[in-house]
């Protein structure tokens, strides 16, 4: 078993990179990526550590990129694996892209707090991700933690859309990789552009959105993944539809395309209940990657 989609605490996960190779470790898995958002703060401990280890250590990152609604790019996610962390290209462009996110979560924040009334601000929000880069989940929870009346009666997912694309406190960010720059990037590192959790994405035709982002130069695609556990599947009455139809349609749009297959299982910590390994990724996918 593998796992190529797992965040540490250098992003918004709980983990230190140490301590997911040892989780990994004891839970039997073969091989594993750290693939942090927007970073890769965390790569160097990863490999240096899992080095003299039984298990393979895969760097990785997962870009956020630019929301385009007209092309249906909402939200979109691609994920970097076997990448050169060390790209001088990389590592300029993940500073502006770090800079432009967090800039972003302090215009939500004030945006929910001057416009919408929340009690909530940037610190606390900081306070919470605890590492480096902060995240809409972050909001999310302060907005719960100290609004229990204006939250009552709304889902977290109905919160998340509230500070994204055409939410009433969302905010653009003031330098952000759209789609083609975010694959020419991972390709200028070496590395493999995939597209992240493709499942999740609300898109008019899905074998259309495959094609449209093959059209784009993306070289794989993320088979496996704990859709049930994850928005807007979790705690609907399509879990587990969608925790068995998404996967195998995915699998024959990769093979369709010729796409390399990757997966995982989106670990941040066991957040959401979800452990190392759950989207039970085979390790045949290994030999398209490393």
């Amino acid at each position: 078993m593998i796992d190529l989609h797992l965040h540490s605490n250098c992003s918004d996960g709980i983990d230190t990179p140490t301590e997911l190779i040892d989780k990994s470790l004891k839970l039997g898995i073969k091989a594993i990526s750290l693939t942090d958002h927007d970073s890769i703060d965390g790569i160097q401990e990863f490999l240096r550590y899992g080095e003299d280890k039984n298990i393979i250590v895969i760097p990785g990152i997962e870009i956020s990129i630019r929301e385009e609604p007209k092309r249906e790019l909402e939200d979109v996610h691609i994920v970097g694996l076997n990448i050169d962390y060390t790209s001088r290209k990389l590592i300029q462009t993940l500073k502006l892209q770090l800079e432009g996110r967090l800039n972003q979560k302090k215009g939500i924040c004030k945006r929910l707090r001057e416009e919408l009334g929340y009690q909530i601000t940037y610190k606390e929000v900081e306070a919470v991700a605890g590492g480096e880069t902060v995240g809409r989940p972050h909001i999310v929870e302060i907005m719960i933690k100290n609004n229990a009346d204006k939250v009552k009666g709304k889902t977290k997912n109905e919160l998340f859309k509230m500070i994204s694309l055409g939410g009433m406190a969302f905010v653009d960010r003031e330098f952000e990789l759209n789609l083609e720059e975010s694959i020419e990037l991972i390709n200028a590192t070496g590395g493999i552009p995939i597209l992240a959790h493709p499942g999740i994405y609300e898109v008019s035709d899905r074998s259309k959105f495959i094609d449209f982002c093959v059209e784009a130069g993306i070289k794989g695609i993320e088979v496996e993944y704990t859709y049930a556990k994850n928005r807007p599947w979790v705690n609907t009455d399509q879990e587990k539809w969608a925790q068995t139809f998404l996967p195998d349609f995915y699998k024959k749009q990769a093979e369709k395309y010729n796409l390399i297959k990757s997966g995982g299982s989106d670990y941040h910590g066991g957040k959401k209940g979800i452990i190392i390994g759950e989207a039970l990724v085979p390790d045949e996918y290994l030999k398209f990657i490393i």
